[in-house]
């Protein structure tokens, strides 16, 4: 399912997305390559969608996702 374009955001939304995507950035320095930064937004936004991850503060998400991905 395509996501809505950035500028169709509300402000929460976007506020909540950058600061997932710029924790993931600041933990796994590999998503702060230009080449995978893009990356990091779109996992923002696939969790942002959930309602169960929508709920927890951007940063604590971030760290959930990373936590989640070790355990793999």
């Amino acid at each position: 399912m395509p996501h809505k374009r950035f500028t169709t955001l509300e402000q929460d939304q976007l506020e909540w997305i950058s600061r997932f995507a710029d924790r993931l950035r600041l933990e796994q320095p590999a998503f702060a390559d230009e080449n995978r930064s893009h990356e990091a937004n779109e996992i923002a936004r696939s969790l942002w969608e959930q309602p169960d991850w929508r709920v927890l503060d951007p940063h604590a998400a971030a760290e959930r996702w990373i936590e989640q991905q070790a355990a793999h």
